[in-house]
């Protein structure tokens, strides 16, 4: 999906537009750094950080395959946060000033950035509400709801890597994929997860 986004890029944005190889722990822009670039994952993991003034490390947002990052500072001067590379990976970097000249002078392009902004906010809304859940059950339910077709989806990740999306431990996740299986209320193969549609009771 991502290659096919690049595909479509107007010419002269994608004349400039440059994947970027990362290794994890690499910096791709410090707090304070001059806005030159808006970036996309094609692959990978990127945190945003910032640091209270206590010194503590506040974790902003975590992109991920498709999500853009830095987009907020696309008509800013500075960076106003860390942007760690947490998963080795393939980023693009869209220079500002062939953005924002594409976003003005090409309505089709413009009209494509803002559903493809719009469907990474509703999935990040979706992730915070999801986090909000006490439990880890429902948070698994409301994750194959949410970005599964009928309650089933294909994770395209590790499940230590699913677990801290989902705000648990492996071994937490774990135990609780076993007991919803064995409860019947999910069929798992795999990477493949799926919730079990359970038919109504017939009224006596």
């Amino acid at each position: 999906m991502t290659e096919n986004w690049i595909e479509q890029l107007p010419g002269t944005l994608r004349q400039v537009a440059r994947q970027m190889d990362m290794s994890k722990g690499q910096y791709i822009f410090r707090f304070g750094d001059k806005v030159d670039a808006v970036y996309r994952v094609l692959d990978g993991e990127v945190c945003l950080t910032r640091f209270s003034p206590e010194g503590a490390e506040i974790v902003l947002h975590r992109a991920r395959e498709g999500d853009f990052f830095a987009e907020a500072s696309l008509f800013g001067t500075h960076y106003h946060c860390d942007a760690i590379c947490a998963r080795a990976g393939r980023y693009l970097s869209l220079p500002v000033a062939s953005l924002r000249d594409c976003l003005s002078n090409n309505s089709n392009f413009a009209m494509e950035w803002i559903a493809t902004l719009s469907r990474n906010l509703r999935r990040q809304r979706a992730a915070q509400e999801r986090l909000g859940l006490k439990s880890l059950r429902m948070r698994v339910i409301h994750y194959l709801v949410e970005r599964g077709e009928d309650g089933r989806v294909e994770l395209a990740q590790p499940i230590i890597r699913w677990a801290t999306e989902l705000g648990a431990s492996h071994e937490a996740l774990y135990r609780t994929l076993a007991e919803m299986e064995r409860e019947g209320v999910l069929k798992r193969k795999g990477q493949t997860l799926a919730l079990v549609q359970r038919r109504p009771s017939s009224p006596v």
